[in-house]
């Protein structure tokens, strides 16, 4: 699952553009790796974030599922995943992405400011949307995967004589 997402990660990097009139880079969108555009840059702060939450993710995992054996497990994989996505979907809402005063107050437009504690001082800034949308959307599906992809195997039917 890790590597797929980092795949997507980097086959849709996070971009910044910069508005006429601006001389400061603003989080435009992800866009397609290969797509060849000219106005904008990747944002490779936001990108190396993304891959590296992927990658704590991916290594406290695989610590929790060395030697893992069912009948000997406290939980199951199962409710170990739902477990897993909850404590991600806590930590997302906590710290989710906000834009910042000037887009707030919609004088130039939306723009992603960075990732804030959601009880802290936010004056000026309210959540960015899309993005919470997104990394919300995000972590259901590899739930949802995970989910299928660790089902318990059928058991076996014995042969009577």
């Amino acid at each position: 699952m890790a590597a797929l997402d980092i795949g997507l990660m980097l086959l849709f990097p996070p971009y910044n553009s910069i508005p006429a009139g601006r001389d400061v880079a603003v989080f435009d969108a992800f866009y397609f790796a290969f797509s060849g555009s000219q106005n904008r840059i990747v944002n490779w702060n936001l990108l190396t974030l993304e891959v590296c939450w992927v990658l704590a993710n991916a290594a406290i995992a695989w610590l929790l599922l060395i030697g893992y054996r069912s009948g000997q497990a406290l939980m199951s994989r199962r409710s170990a995943t739902l477990g897993f996505t909850l404590a991600n979907l806590a930590l997302l809402l906590l710290f989710p992405p906000f834009e910042g005063y000037a887009s707030a107050a919609r004088l130039t437009g939306m723009y992603f400011d960075g990732f804030y504690f959601a009880f802290g001082d936010k004056a000026g800034r309210h959540l960015y949307v899309p993005l919470l949308y997104l990394e919300v959307l995000l972590l259901l599906v590899d739930c949802g995967i995970l989910w299928l992809l660790f089902r318990d195997p059928a058991p076996t039917r014995g042969t009577s004589d």
